[in-house]
């Protein structure tokens, strides 16, 4: 037990903010929603349309007794293990570059590190003054109003690690497998993330091993996830029964590129994009020499850039046209660059040093820790704000 007090903490944590997100900053986080669509989905027996596995765990939770609130109570659990599990994951891959209390230190920072919303902090200046979000517009690693992203990110964690470790250590049939299956689960939570994996994963794949058969052997994982995109587009837009049981299905998807070519296009998201960005960018100018020999940059550098390519050029039609479904990849890739340079800097920049003989970090090292201590400390002021304010925004 004293060895997993620290995983028993974050769980505890984790049930007390989501339980209050749920219950008191209520119609301001899409979790209480998402528990009326998981109670729709049991009442008007529809439990496996959609991207249904959250929902349906949740239902399955309360014995499918279709109430409202233990249902909301058994999606607390559900988000607040995913959360934990997040944790847990990350933790045991920090142990083999940083040691222990390093690695619970950095997985504990990962929950909350955030990008920083330079517009909103310079209000304190008098600049800027309408501006009253840190969150919309801006290109965020992690989120706390949205449950089936919460709950779909261990998964993809565990998908992208296994994934790590067929193109650093080897092929292997097993380990594809397990792929395979953590891919199905992320998909039918929210298939957000293997839109940009379906890409990005092929594509180290096939830089490491071209033709043979090891990587065509790697495309079963993505013929998978594929297949359920497939049912949950299916269940969503084509089903006869699904837009007549639930109206906002009716609609589509569109693929617009001609707005990219626009001024007014880029007018508002260029500044907002190169805030996001500043950091991460910063990153890749200083250890660019090291970083641009390993796959695992150019995995991470695919999946962002496709993400920010399917925001900007897809969308919904319908009535689920404002729901912005083609934005929530943008999340997960940012937390994955968050991840990739955090482990970067802990594995290039601690050495050991002559005169103490312990292990310490580089000059350029604390420079970037310090950036990234930054960057968790305006992620926590980001979710007490939320709590207080009941605004996601």
């Amino acid at each position: 037990m004293k060895k997993n007090i620290d995983v028993v903490g974050i769980a505890l944590l984790m049930f007390a903010v989501f339980s209050y997100i749920m219950f008191a900053v209520y119609d301001n986080s899409d979790l209480i929603a998402h528990a009326r669509i998981a109670q729709k989905m049991l009442l008007e027996n529809v439990l496996f349309s959609n991207n249904f596995l959250m929902y349906f765990m949740a239902n399955l939770l309360t014995l499918f007794s279709g109430a409202l609130i233990p249902i909301a109570w058994a999606l607390v659990l559900l988000i607040s293990a995913s959360n934990t599990a997040k944790y847990v994951l990350v933790k045991k891959s920090f142990y083999g570059c940083c040691g222990s209390k390093c690695a619970r230190i950095a997985s504990f920072a990962l929950l909350f590190v955030y990008i920083v919303p330079v517009f909103y902090f310079l209000k304190l200046f008098g600049i800027f003054l309408n501006t009253n979000t840190m969150y919309l517009g801006y290109s965020v690693p992690n989120v706390w109003h949205n449950s089936t992203i919460l709950c779909m990110m261990p998964f993809a964690i565990a998908v992208y690690q296994l994934s790590v470790e067929q193109f650093e250590k080897g092929y292997e049939g097993r380990r594809n497998g397990w792929i395979s299956i953590f891919v199905i689960i992320a998909t039918l939570i929210k298939p957000s993330f293997f839109f940009v994996y379906a890409v990005a994963f092929p594509v180290v794949m096939f830089g490491k091993y071209r033709q043979r058969k090891e990587f065509f052997w790697s495309l079963i994982p993505i013929l998978c996830g594929c297949v359920c995109v497939l049912y949950e587009y299916i269940t969503i837009y084509t089903a006869p029964s699904s837009s007549q049981i639930n109206p906002a299905n009716a609609g589509g998807v569109a693929i617009e590129i001609m707005p990219l070519f626009t001024l007014g296009f880029w007018q508002d998201k260029l500044p907002k994009l190169m805030i996001s960005l500043a950091f991460p960018l910063l990153f890749v100018l200083s250890y660019w020499k090291s970083i641009i020999k390993e796959r695992e940059f150019w995995f991470v550098f695919v999946m962002l850039v496709v993400a920010f390519g399917i925001s900007w050029c897809c969308k919904e039609t319908g009535p689920r046209a404002a729901h912005g479904n083609f934005g929530w990849q943008v999340v997960s890739s940012m937390w994955f660059v968050f991840y990739y340079m955090l482990k970067t800097i802990l594995k290039d920049d601690i050495v050991l040093s002559t005169e103490s003989k312990h292990k310490e970090l580089t000059i350029r090292g604390k420079v970037f820790v310090s950036l990234f201590v930054v960057h968790v400390a305006i992620g926590v002021y980001y979710l007490l704000r939320f709590l207080v304010v009941k605004n996601f925004g």
